[in-house]
Protein backbone atom coordinates (compact mmCIF):
# COMPACT_ATOMS: atom_id res chain seq x y z
CA UNK A 1 0.00 0.00 0.00
CA UNK A 2 1.49 3.26 -1.08
CA UNK A 3 2.17 5.62 1.84
CA UNK A 4 0.04 8.91 1.65
CA UNK A 5 2.30 12.17 1.48
CA UNK A 6 2.32 14.07 4.92
CA UNK A 7 2.46 17.74 3.65
CA UNK A 8 3.69 18.65 7.75
CA UNK A 9 6.88 16.28 7.98
CA UNK A 10 7.76 17.72 4.75
CA UNK A 11 7.13 21.47 5.44
CA UNK A 12 10.87 22.16 5.35
CA UNK A 13 11.02 21.59 1.59
CA UNK A 14 7.99 24.51 0.94
CA UNK A 15 10.08 26.73 3.68
CA UNK A 16 13.05 26.39 1.36
CA UNK A 17 10.93 28.39 -1.02
CA UNK A 18 10.87 31.29 1.56
CA UNK A 19 14.60 31.52 1.26
CA UNK A 20 14.64 32.27 -2.44
CA UNK A 21 11.80 34.73 -2.34
CA UNK A 22 13.62 36.35 0.62
CA UNK A 23 16.19 36.93 -1.93
CA UNK A 24 14.01 38.19 -4.74
CA UNK A 25 12.01 40.13 -2.61
CA UNK A 26 15.43 42.21 -0.58
CA UNK A 27 17.55 42.12 -3.57
CA UNK A 28 17.07 45.95 -4.24
CA UNK A 29 16.63 47.27 -0.75
CA UNK A 30 19.15 45.12 0.57
CA UNK A 31 21.48 43.19 -0.92
CA UNK A 32 22.33 45.05 -3.45
CA UNK A 33 23.39 48.18 -1.40
CA UNK A 34 24.96 45.96 1.57
CA UNK A 35 27.83 47.71 1.69
CA UNK A 36 26.17 51.40 1.59
CA UNK A 37 25.65 52.98 4.89
CA UNK A 38 22.87 52.04 7.24
CA UNK A 39 21.87 51.40 10.57
CA UNK A 40 23.33 48.54 11.95
CA UNK A 41 20.08 47.67 13.65
CA UNK A 42 18.81 46.74 9.68
CA UNK A 43 21.75 44.23 9.54
CA UNK A 44 20.87 42.56 12.96
CA UNK A 45 17.50 42.18 12.50
CA UNK A 46 18.18 40.82 9.05
CA UNK A 47 20.71 38.89 10.37
CA UNK A 48 18.74 37.10 12.92
CA UNK A 49 15.84 36.63 10.75
CA UNK A 50 17.65 34.93 8.06
CA UNK A 51 18.04 32.68 11.55
CA UNK A 52 15.26 32.17 12.44
CA UNK A 53 13.89 31.13 8.68
CA UNK A 54 17.00 28.60 8.56
CA UNK A 55 15.89 27.33 11.62
CA UNK A 56 11.88 27.11 10.62
CA UNK A 57 13.39 25.16 7.31
CA UNK A 58 15.43 22.70 9.54
CA UNK A 59 12.85 21.94 12.09
CA UNK A 60 10.69 19.85 10.10
CA UNK A 61 13.47 17.99 8.00
CA UNK A 62 14.78 17.14 12.05
CA UNK A 63 10.96 15.71 12.63
CA UNK A 64 11.22 13.85 9.19
CA UNK A 65 14.30 12.25 9.76
CA UNK A 66 13.25 10.76 13.33
CA UNK A 67 16.25 13.51 14.98
CA UNK A 68 13.79 14.84 17.69
CA UNK A 69 16.22 15.58 20.40
CA UNK A 70 17.83 18.47 18.33
CA UNK A 71 14.37 19.34 16.86
CA UNK A 72 13.97 20.14 20.92
CA UNK A 73 17.22 21.42 21.38
CA UNK A 74 16.27 24.16 18.74
CA UNK A 75 12.93 24.65 19.38
CA UNK A 76 14.04 25.76 22.99
CA UNK A 77 16.61 27.88 21.17
CA UNK A 78 13.92 30.00 19.74
CA UNK A 79 13.12 30.77 23.08
CA UNK A 80 15.68 33.17 22.94
CA UNK A 81 15.88 33.89 18.81
CA UNK A 82 12.36 34.77 18.39
CA UNK A 83 11.84 37.55 21.23
CA UNK A 84 15.36 38.97 19.91
CA UNK A 85 13.92 38.47 16.41
CA UNK A 86 10.69 40.35 17.72
CA UNK A 87 12.40 42.76 19.85
CA UNK A 88 14.65 44.29 17.05
CA UNK A 89 11.42 43.90 14.87
CA UNK A 90 9.94 46.76 16.59
CA UNK A 91 12.96 48.71 16.68
CA UNK A 92 12.49 48.62 12.93
CA UNK A 93 9.29 49.39 12.86
CA UNK A 94 10.00 52.30 15.43
CA UNK A 95 13.26 53.60 13.45
CA UNK A 96 10.86 53.71 10.22
CA UNK A 97 8.60 55.69 11.76
CA UNK A 98 10.53 58.17 12.23
CA UNK A 99 12.48 58.22 9.53
CA UNK A 100 8.79 58.69 7.57
CA UNK A 101 8.38 61.71 9.98
CA UNK A 102 11.11 63.24 9.12
CA UNK A 103 10.69 62.62 4.97
CA UNK A 104 7.22 63.89 5.51
CA UNK A 105 8.77 67.18 7.24
CA UNK A 106 11.53 67.38 4.57
CA UNK A 107 8.75 67.30 1.77
CA UNK A 108 6.50 69.73 3.29
CA UNK A 109 9.48 72.19 3.55
CA UNK A 110 10.12 71.71 -0.20
CA UNK A 111 6.40 72.22 -0.91
CA UNK A 112 5.94 68.97 -1.78
CA UNK A 113 2.90 68.05 0.61
CA UNK A 114 0.39 70.42 2.39
CA UNK A 115 0.70 67.85 5.61
CA UNK A 116 0.32 69.83 8.81
CA UNK A 117 2.08 68.15 12.11
CA UNK A 118 -1.03 66.43 12.89
CA UNK A 119 -1.54 64.67 9.15
CA UNK A 120 1.96 64.01 9.39
CA UNK A 121 1.91 62.13 12.48
CA UNK A 122 -1.34 60.38 11.43
CA UNK A 123 0.93 59.88 7.79
CA UNK A 124 3.51 58.16 9.69
CA UNK A 125 1.54 55.93 11.70
CA UNK A 126 -0.76 54.69 8.82
CA UNK A 127 2.65 53.33 7.26
CA UNK A 128 3.61 51.24 10.12
CA UNK A 129 0.02 49.57 10.21
CA UNK A 130 1.55 46.77 7.72
CA UNK A 131 4.55 46.13 9.67
CA UNK A 132 2.64 45.84 13.05
CA UNK A 133 0.23 43.58 11.69
CA UNK A 134 2.54 41.13 10.03
CA UNK A 135 4.15 41.45 13.47
CA UNK A 136 1.79 40.70 16.07
CA UNK A 137 0.31 37.85 13.69
CA UNK A 138 4.02 36.12 13.85
CA UNK A 139 4.17 36.46 17.67
CA UNK A 140 0.54 35.53 18.18
CA UNK A 141 1.27 32.06 15.95
CA UNK A 142 4.32 31.39 17.72
CA UNK A 143 3.63 31.59 21.02
CA UNK A 144 0.41 29.10 19.75
CA UNK A 145 2.86 26.80 18.36
CA UNK A 146 5.05 26.40 21.26
CA UNK A 147 1.88 26.41 23.76
CA UNK A 148 0.45 23.05 21.72
CA UNK A 149 4.14 21.90 21.24
CA UNK A 150 3.16 18.49 22.58
CA UNK A 151 0.33 17.85 19.96
CA UNK A 152 2.34 17.58 17.00
CA UNK A 153 -0.42 17.91 14.56
CA UNK A 154 -1.72 21.29 16.24
CA UNK A 155 2.10 22.68 16.80
CA UNK A 156 3.06 21.93 12.65
CA UNK A 157 -0.36 23.87 11.44
CA UNK A 158 0.48 26.79 13.86
CA UNK A 159 4.14 26.67 12.83
CA UNK A 160 3.28 26.96 9.18
CA UNK A 161 0.78 29.88 9.98
CA UNK A 162 4.05 31.09 11.86
CA UNK A 163 6.15 31.05 8.20
CA UNK A 164 3.10 32.50 6.36
CA UNK A 165 3.87 35.87 8.70
CA UNK A 166 7.05 36.07 6.50
CA UNK A 167 5.18 36.59 3.27
CA UNK A 168 4.31 40.16 3.51
CA UNK A 169 7.75 41.80 4.32
CA UNK A 170 8.78 39.50 1.15
CA UNK A 171 6.07 39.55 -1.21
CA UNK A 172 5.21 43.36 -0.70
CA UNK A 173 8.72 44.07 -1.85
CA UNK A 174 8.79 42.04 -4.44
CA UNK A 175 5.60 43.63 -6.14
CA UNK A 176 7.20 47.10 -5.52
CA UNK A 177 10.47 46.17 -6.63
CA UNK A 178 10.45 43.69 -8.63
CA UNK A 179 7.01 44.52 -10.67
CA UNK A 180 7.34 48.49 -9.81
CA UNK A 181 3.45 48.71 -8.28
CA UNK A 182 2.97 51.24 -6.09
CA UNK A 183 -0.58 49.83 -6.43
CA UNK A 184 -2.67 47.10 -7.91
CA UNK A 185 -5.17 48.06 -10.46
CA UNK A 186 -8.06 49.46 -9.09
CA UNK A 187 -5.52 51.66 -6.17
CA UNK A 188 -5.87 47.90 -4.34
CA UNK A 189 -2.83 48.21 -2.01
CA UNK A 190 0.09 46.04 -2.70
CA UNK A 191 0.13 44.26 0.46
CA UNK A 192 -3.43 42.33 -0.18
CA UNK A 193 -1.33 40.12 -2.35
CA UNK A 194 1.02 38.87 0.65
CA UNK A 195 -2.74 38.48 2.38
CA UNK A 196 -4.41 36.69 -0.36
CA UNK A 197 -1.70 33.94 -0.71
CA UNK A 198 -1.63 33.53 3.20
CA UNK A 199 -5.55 33.35 2.78
CA UNK A 200 -5.29 30.96 0.83
CA UNK A 201 -2.79 28.66 1.53
CA UNK A 202 -4.55 28.11 4.70
CA UNK A 203 -7.93 27.75 2.89
CA UNK A 204 -6.15 25.04 0.48
CA UNK A 205 -4.65 23.59 3.76
CA UNK A 206 -8.21 23.73 5.85
CA UNK A 207 -9.62 21.89 2.49
CA UNK A 208 -7.66 19.38 2.37
CA UNK A 209 -7.79 18.17 6.28
CA UNK A 210 -11.67 18.19 5.36
CA UNK A 211 -11.66 16.41 3.08
CA UNK A 212 -9.15 13.83 4.83
CA UNK A 213 -11.79 13.35 7.74
CA UNK A 214 -9.23 15.23 9.99
CA UNK A 215 -9.81 17.82 12.62
CA UNK A 216 -10.19 21.82 11.50
CA UNK A 217 -10.11 23.59 14.30
CA UNK A 218 -6.70 24.87 14.36
CA UNK A 219 -6.77 25.80 10.43
CA UNK A 220 -10.23 27.57 10.90
CA UNK A 221 -8.36 29.00 13.92
CA UNK A 222 -5.64 30.34 11.80
CA UNK A 223 -7.33 31.32 8.97
CA UNK A 224 -9.86 33.50 11.15
CA UNK A 225 -7.40 35.10 13.34
CA UNK A 226 -5.56 36.01 9.56
CA UNK A 227 -8.46 37.29 8.64
CA UNK A 228 -9.55 39.26 11.10
CA UNK A 229 -6.39 41.20 11.37
CA UNK A 230 -6.43 42.27 7.80
CA UNK A 231 -9.87 43.41 8.26
CA UNK A 232 -8.91 46.16 11.33
CA UNK A 233 -5.76 46.59 9.18
CA UNK A 234 -7.75 48.21 6.68
CA UNK A 235 -9.86 50.53 9.31
CA UNK A 236 -7.90 50.98 12.65
CA UNK A 237 -4.52 52.72 11.05
CA UNK A 238 -7.01 55.34 9.77
CA UNK A 239 -8.73 56.49 12.95
CA UNK A 240 -7.11 59.18 15.47
CA UNK A 241 -7.15 56.97 18.07
CA UNK A 242 -4.54 54.65 16.12
CA UNK A 243 -2.03 57.25 15.42
CA UNK A 244 -2.31 58.84 19.24
CA UNK A 245 -1.44 55.26 20.46
CA UNK A 246 1.58 54.46 17.89
CA UNK A 247 2.91 57.92 18.94
CA UNK A 248 2.88 57.38 22.43
CA UNK A 249 4.27 53.37 21.56
CA UNK A 250 7.04 54.99 19.63
CA UNK A 251 8.75 57.24 22.19
CA UNK A 252 11.38 57.96 23.28
CA UNK A 253 12.35 59.26 19.99
CA UNK A 254 15.84 57.13 18.70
Amino acid sequence: MQKSYNLYHNLGFWFLSLFILMFAGFYTSYFSVFFEPKAGLIHVHFTLEAIWMAMLIAQPFLIKYKRRAMHRTLGKISYVLVPLVVATGFLMIRYSYYRAIDDLHQKAALGLNQFNEQEILQQAATFMGIAIYWLLIFVLFYCLAIINRRNAAVHARYMLATALSLLGPIVDRIVFYVFKLETLPGGIPIETVAFFIADFILAMLLWIDYNKKRTTKTLWTCLLIYMIGQLLYFTVPATNAWQQSISFIMKPRP
